[in-house]
């Protein structure tokens, strides 16, 4: 009897390492350089390895498909996006919201913006639309809010402009990519957002100065944090928990600052699937103008696709949590 006791001990005990060995790979999408975002947020996972007994580790990227993809495949497990990749891991990557980024001072949203040189004579909109095949373009990586989509609908798309027929040419960056491209006069337009834009002035301030925004969106919420349904349920538990409550953990008393170093952030709170209904709307807007103004197209493919549009909005709405 004694024996049998005892390995049911030492299987207890082997369970118990186990679940301790657990990996969580957290995705940081780079609005800079990657081994920068691994290294500003690399605190806060030591934290989270800490609080939830697990091993934690980070992988960076450039683009959006990258983590994307690692969120699809398994080998992402947590992942800080934007709003238009969160929607496409609720909708292809077998992923829900469950918290979102909050920065220093209570700001939960943020802006794209245009940008151009001081010395470019443009200081508005209007004139880039008035002025077919003259300027070059810096978008955002094509599945990035603030660079591509907000920008797309709303200053060219509700314009009548089609991006790559207007613009002399077009190149394709992360925010400090492009925003560099702009400083160094390789564009002469490029997408950004405030918060970004912020970051760059203290980190960039000589090239900054002579840089200004000629055009800026309503706000909308700021990055989300997105984790994979199948992980085990008591690991979800954790690490929501442990984001959610971070900024006011006794456990860290530390969280301010480590916080602050990341992203010029004061915490996270929580977000759901529903809170992307926004994000989807556009994106249906976004696909019927493009249809729209698409003069390659019959009217029998503009039709085709409309549908299409139709079909994967009102599926995106049900994965979101219904119209109401």
């Amino acid at each position: 009897m004694w024996r049998k006791l005892v390995l049911v001990g030492v299987m207890a005990v082997i369970a118990k390492m186990s679940m301790a060995k657990e990996t969580i790979t957290v995705g940081l999408v780079a609005h800079g350089e990657a081994q920068e975002a691994i290294a500003a947020w690399q605190p806060i996972l030591d934290d989270l390895a800490k609080a939830t007994g697990a091993n934690v580790k980070a992988v960076a990227a450039k683009s959006y498909a990258e983590i994307l993809n690692g969120l699809k495949s398994g080998e992402i497990q947590v992942a800080r996006l934007g709003n238009k990749v969160a929607l496409e891991a609720v909708e292809t990557a077998q992923c829900d919201v469950f918290g979102q980024l909050v920065l220093k001072g209570g700001v939960d949203t943020y802006s794209s913006v245009l940008i151009s040189r001081k010395d470019s004579g443009l200081n508005n909109l209007e004139q880039v639309l008035q002025q077919k095949g003259r300027y070059r373009y810096g978008s955002g990586d094509l599945k990035s809010t603030s660079g591509f989509l907000i920008p797309q609908y709303y200053a060219f798309l509700k314009n009548n402009i089609i991006m790559e027929q207007h613009f002399k040419s077009v190149r394709f960056g992360n925010h400090q990519d492009n925003f560099l491209a702009l400083a160094k006069g390789e564009v002469d337009i490029a997408a950004n957002n405030t918060d970004d834009l912020a970051k760059f002035a203290k980190k960039f301030p000589t090239e900054f100065k002579n840089v200004k925004v000629i055009w800026q969106s309503d706000a909308f919420n700021f990055d989300p944090l997105v984790m994979r349904k199948n992980m085990p349920a008591d690991l979800k538990k954790s690490v929501a928990q442990f984001f959610l409550t971070y900024a006011s953990n006794k456990q860290f008393p530390d969280s301010a600052a480590k916080l602050l170093a990341a992203d010029n952030l004061a915490g996270f709170k929580t977000m759901s699937n529903r809170e992307l209904k926004r994000i989807a709307e556009v994106e249906l807007f976004y696909a019927q103008f493009r249809t729209m103004l698409d003069s390659s197209l019959s009217l029998a493919e503009k039709q085709k696709q409309e549908k299409a549009y139709y079909r994967r909005h009102e599926l995106l709405i049900g994965l979101l949590g219904g119209p109401r």
